[in-house]
């Protein structure tokens, strides 16, 4: 159970403590709408320096920021959570006040004159919010493995950098210049992170393992590992040929090397070359291909995936879980959404992407009962892309995922095989041509605007009614059907603003015609006693009648 349900029962009796005090509000919820003070400044490069304390479940931490100020500054707006106790702060290598209020940490400075480059250092000391469901509840991750030794990882996707360390906490500000992430953790143990390992010094009883990212990241990506690590490793050629290999990395604590070496031999490496043909090449082939096992089920963090699923196999004959992050490298890591709003880019496609691969893995079975699966998984009380910017905590429900790639479904349907995945492509390279790039490839922002307007100039017509009607709507598309003696009327009637024509698959007496059914509906005429299907392959996202209607208010 969560603290909250407990506690508010023992407050009752008086003697309610604990140990994992709730988030505060704003620590709690990541992204939203960037402040006026972060609005100005450009954050080009992170510096972690952090010691773990499993005993205590303690933290030491030294977190540098260089960054550009986009505007003058005298305050600089830092997110962090407030459990923590700040031991010292600098602005330029200098002595700094600050103030800790409203889970933020505030930074006084002599003005910075914008255009100019300056650097943050904070010092401080705690212990970090513990996850209590994770993924889904961010924060720390303690525990053992089955020897009993520590096995420590993070998740922070839905909450934020500053869970555990001061951070500008906004999905839109990468540091361009990467990161360094040096982790000091008791000697005997691995401490694995995102990027390529630059140096492991040992001192006494404690060792810090420096890792080092180049590629622009997100900051909730920087995620620490840590346990009794062992090292599976082996290259792959990539697609852009020329003699590249990539280092693929798995860390583990398990020991059945059997299973470890189906998982990244046989399943992860048919994975990664499906990727790579459909979408394009591996986005961070300059670094490398890691996997990580961690005690929750999984987290799609930059070059160092978390894996938690056991080692099951799908019943479509591959790892869903480790498919799904993986993913994420292009969805989410190249491509980053350009606001919390924007969510269902990130997991509409990766969630897309598994349909298609079951399909390619088993044939049209696997992807029918993948799609008809996430079909009768949406919600539909709330549009899966809303008005304006909001927080994470926003999506309480997976349409972004099951309502998106239903979306996707239908596009592809319209636009024809050719179009879509050229604009896929060019919504994550830039280019519908991404074999042609070298390392490193730059990464792109992206809204749900600037996909519709790719998705329209590659098919030639807007689209942006049929995203009105799927994406930007609480309810499903209405295609109703009305036989008559004169014949058969289609006509998405809850939607009289889609102007764009939708093309749908009829069979009459087991021919096959494709009729365009506009907002306003068509009618065609029907032999007597005819049998007829509507959209037999189920290519249209529509309203089936087999989803829950939502009681709650739509936004």
């Amino acid at each position: 159970m969560k603290f909250s349900s407990l506690c508010v029962i023992a407050l009752l009796l008086a003697n309610c403590t604990s140990t994992n005090p709730p988030l505060h509000p704003v620590t709690a919820t990541s992204s939203g709408v960037l402040s006026a003070l972060q609005a100005d400044y450009d954050v080009k490069h992170y510096s972690l320096a952090i010691d773990i304390d499993p005993k205590r479940r303690m933290l030491q931490g030294d977190v540098g920021m260089t960054a550009t100020a986009l505007a003058e500054l005298a305050v600089i707006d830092l997110d962090f959570d407030p459990r923590f106790r700040i031991l010292e702060a600098y602005v330029n290598d200098a002595p700094v006040s600050y103030e800790s209020r409203d889970g933020k940490l505030f930074l006084a400075t002599m003005p910075i004159s914008a255009g100019a480059l300056f650097t943050t250092r904070v010092t401080y000391t705690g212990k970090p919010y513990e996850a209590e469901n994770p993924p889904w509840d961010g924060g720390f991750v303690w525990r053992q493995t089955e020897s009993g030794e520590p096995w420590i990882a993070t998740a922070v996707q839905g909450r934020g950098c500053d869970l555990y360390w001061p951070c500008k906490d906004h999905i839109s500000d990468k540091p361009e210049l990467g990161a360094d992430m040096r982790i000091t953790v008791p000697t005997g143990l691995t401490a694995v992170m995102n990027g390529v390992l630059v140096a492991t010094e040992a001192a006494a009883d404690k060792t810090t393992f420096h890792w080092r990212t180049t590629n622009p990241i997100s900051a909730y990506h920087l995620a620490i590992n840590v346990g009794p690590f062992k090292k599976y490793e082996l290259s792959y050629d990539s697609i852009l040929g020329n003699g590249l290999t990539i280092p693929v990395v798995y860390y583990y604590v398990s020991d059945d090397m059997e299973k470890i070496d189906t998982l990244i031999r046989d399943d992860f490496l048919a994975q990664l070359a499906f990727y790579e043909r459909t979408l394009g090449p591996y986005p961070f082939g300059n670094e490398k291909i890691g996997i990580v096992e961690i005690p929750y089920l999984g987290m799609e963090h930059q070059t160092m995936n978390g894996y938690g699923n056991e080692y099951r196999l799908d019943p479509d004959g591959f790892d869903w879980l480790i498919q799904h992050e993986f993913a994420h490298e292009w969805f989410g890591n190249l491509m980053t959404q350009a606001a919390s709003r924007d969510f269902w880019l990130h997991e509409g496609f990766a969630n897309y992407m598994q349909p298609i691969y079951a399909q390619e893995v088993i044939g049209d079975a696997a992807f029918w009962s993948k799609m008809w699966d996430n079909y009768n998984a949406t919600k539909n009380c709330k549009p899966v892309v809303p008005a304006g910017d909001v927080d994470m905590d926003y999506f309480d429900s997976n349409d972004p995922y099951f309502k998106g790639s239903w979306t996707l479904h239908t596009l592809r349907w319209m636009m024809g095989e050719e179009k879509f995945w050229r604009a896929v492509r060019r919504l994550i390279y830039d280019t519908p041509d991404p074999w042609s790039l070298e390392y490193p490839i730059t990464p792109t922002s992206r809204s749900t605007e600037d996909f519709i307007a790719i998705a329209t100039e590659e098919y030639g017509q807007d689209l942006t009614a049929f995203f009105d009607a799927t994406l930007y709507s609480a309810q499903q598309p209405l295609l109703t059907e009305t036989r008559t003696n004169e014949g058969l009327s289609l006509a998405f009637s809850n939607n009289p603003e889609l102007v764009l024509d939708i093309p749908v698959r009829v069979t009459l007496d087991g021919q096959s015609r494709m009729i365009s059914v506009p907002s306003n509906g068509m009618t065609m005429s029907l032999p007597e006693n005819a049998r007829i299907q509507i959209d037999p392959e189920v290519k249209v996202f529509r309203d089936f009648g087999t989803v829950a209607r939502c009681e709650a208010p739509a936004d």
